[in-house]
């Protein structure tokens, strides 16, 4: 059979706090401002937009396209949220007209429940509320618990690095109940200053960004001095050899306390973060001697599983990452690894502490709470409740540093070509395997799959956009199915609509008895069209054209 070397082939393919508030190395804190971070308040958030201005900002997105097609990597991405005007209480008291955006790169992103972040000063220059410029509010989007944030935060300050304060807040919006988010103190200069007593330097926010030639550009500047500098620097350090390679990594990063950092992710099991997923990290350089040093961000997806990295990779270590990955191969770099993890566990992990606060919030959010978010909390309980043992049992067995992460940007590893004739009304109910009249030509890796079946279906989904469908038959019981969503200005004849995200995005499906039926996602489509030829959007109307794209998949 053909199809396990297309999942081979597509195996790169871009994917479809303990106790009181943190205070480690803390010597600036505001008292002003901690009790908006108290961990032990459910705190009332109330916002209020026009309701035009809502609508549009919940819908604002990034794609996967916008991120993984043309010049991935090459520069930081352009964001694509903009302003609008709020008012806000917070606890019952008005903070004023500030600022209000949606935040995300992709995981993050809803237009139910968006994060949001809000600029105190935006249309105040010199506003402040508590002696903060601005407060971030996240989704927890990828934790049904909503704790784990506020977790992870209070552990990376627990093990001496700098991180961001935060609470959970129960957050409104034009009186919607949007549910619990956390209450997470914005990662920026006056963190830095008020954990360090000092503002840093250059400082970078990571986002699938690493210390390698073709991603050192796509790490974002925080500030006028950031100008790409540091991250190069790191670069030229981690082409050293063996003998050199720590000294020269010194000289530019705080090799100390990245490996605290490392070790930190790892106990946390943040498979999103740096040395999981080249994601979701801030690099500042310290204020005292210019070095780099690391704090992690949206740690939403920590705490999560017994293999956090992946099937088969060790639960004790990330090795994605260039540094990380470089180090573990190099005998001083996994024994400094090594005992910076043991040191972690033994002086900083705490697991009573840890579950007492996860106990304490479950009371505190007791009102409030849904059964599945209940249900989670005791799951969460539970892995924190074995990690240091799970870990303690993987260190000292035999490690294989992981591949590094591959390069996430789009390249096309194969076509798509789809000439059908329809009906418009046949999906969902018609028949999707036999019909219309559909002729498919699939080469994937330079491999034909030639099909014995095909049918093709088109019709409105729920959300009131449409879906045209092609099932292919490939083997007994196994299926590709390439598949388009069109938004409704999309339905149009005579013209080629491109497959790019912004009116027309594809997947193209998989299913076997290797997937026990079910259908996965094997791949994204793009880089080509749709096109109808014949199109009436009555039901049993004629519907014909042709879909030519290519399957996406990352770089080797």
């Amino acid at each position: 059979m053909l199809l396990p070397q297309l999942f081979a082939l597509l195996a790169c393919t871009a994917t479809p706090v303990v106790g009181e508030p943190p205070t480690s190395g803390d010597t600036a804190s505001d008292p002003d401002d901690a009790m908006l971070y108290d961990p032990d308040v459910l705190h009332e958030v109330e916002i209020t937009l026009d309701p035009s201005d809502w609508d549009a900002l919940r819908v604002q997105e990034r794609t996967y396209y916008d991120l993984l097609g043309e010049g991935c990597l090459e520069e930081p991405w352009e964001s694509p949220y903009t302003w609008f005007e709020a008012e806000v209480t917070f606890d019952g008291e008005e903070m004023g007209t500030v600022g209000a955006r949606k935040k995300g790169l992709i995981g993050s992103n809803s237009p139910d429940r968006p994060s949001l972040r809000l600029d105190v000063d935006h249309y105040d220059e010199g506003a402040r509320f508590h002696g903060l410029e601005k407060l971030v509010f996240n989704n927890n989007n990828q934790d049904p618990s909503r704790l784990r944030t506020c977790l992870a935060h209070a552990w990376f300050a627990d093990a001496g690095l700098v991180a961001p304060r935060c609470s959970l807040a129960h957050v409104t919006v034009n009186g919607e109940d949007l549910g619990i988010y956390d209450n997470t103190e914005a990662i920026d200069e006056n963190l830095v200053e008020r954990v360090r007593g000092a503002s840093p330097g250059a400082m970078y926010e990571g986002a699938l960004s690493d210390f390698r030639t073709d991603w050192v550009n796509s790490f974002e500047p925080e500030n006028e001095v950031s100008l790409g500098e540091e991250p190069r620097a790191v670069l030229a350090a981690l082409e050293s050899g063996d003998d050199a390679l720590l000294d020269a990594l010194d000289a530019v990063i705080d090799l100390d306390a990245f490996f605290d950092f490392w070790a930190a992710e790892s106990v946390a099991g943040h498979w999103d973060g740096y040395n999981g997923n080249t994601n979701n990290f801030y690099l500042y350089a310290a204020p005292e001697d210019g070095r780099l040093e690391f704090i992690a961000s949206g740690p939403d997806a920590t705490f999560d599983r017994v293999e956090p990295f992946g099937p088969g990779a060790p639960v004790w270590v990330a090795t994605v990452s260039a540094l990380g990955n470089r180090l573990i191969q190099h005998a001083e770099g996994k024994r400094r690894y090594e005992q910076a993890l043991q040191g972690l566990l033994d002086d900083a992990w705490d697991e009573g502490a840890r579950l007492d606060r996860i106990d304490a919030w479950k009371d505190l959010l007791q009102g409030v709470s849904t059964r599945e978010q209940r249900q989670a909390i005791g799951d969460l309980r539970d892995i924190v409740a074995s990690r240091e043992g799970d870990i303690e049992a993987a260190i000292g067995e035999p490690v294989y540093p992981s591949a590094l992460r591959g390069n996430p940007c789009w390249v096309s590893v194969g076509t798509v070509l789809v000439t059908f004739t329809g009906t418009w009304g046949s999906y969902p109910g018609g028949d999707l395997l036999n019909g219309g009249d559909v002729t498919t030509d699939y080469l994937i890796g330079g491999v034909p799959y030639p099909t014995t079946a095909d049918g093709v279906s088109i019709g409105w989904v729920g959300d009131g956009t449409a879906l045209w469908l092609t099932i292919s038959t490939v083997a007994e019981s196994t299926y590709l199915a390439p598949y388009v969503i069109l938004e409704p200005e999309a339905l149009v004849t005579g013209v080629d609509i491109p497959i790019d995200g912004e009116v027309a995005e594809g997947l193209l499906l998989y299913s076997s008895p290797d997937t026990g039926g079910e259908w996965t996602t094997a791949a994204w489509l793009g880089f080509g069209s749709i096109r109808f030829d014949t199109l009436s959007l009555e039901d049993g109307d004629t519907v014909s054209g042709t879909l030519e794209v290519s399957v996406l998949g990352g770089e080797e």
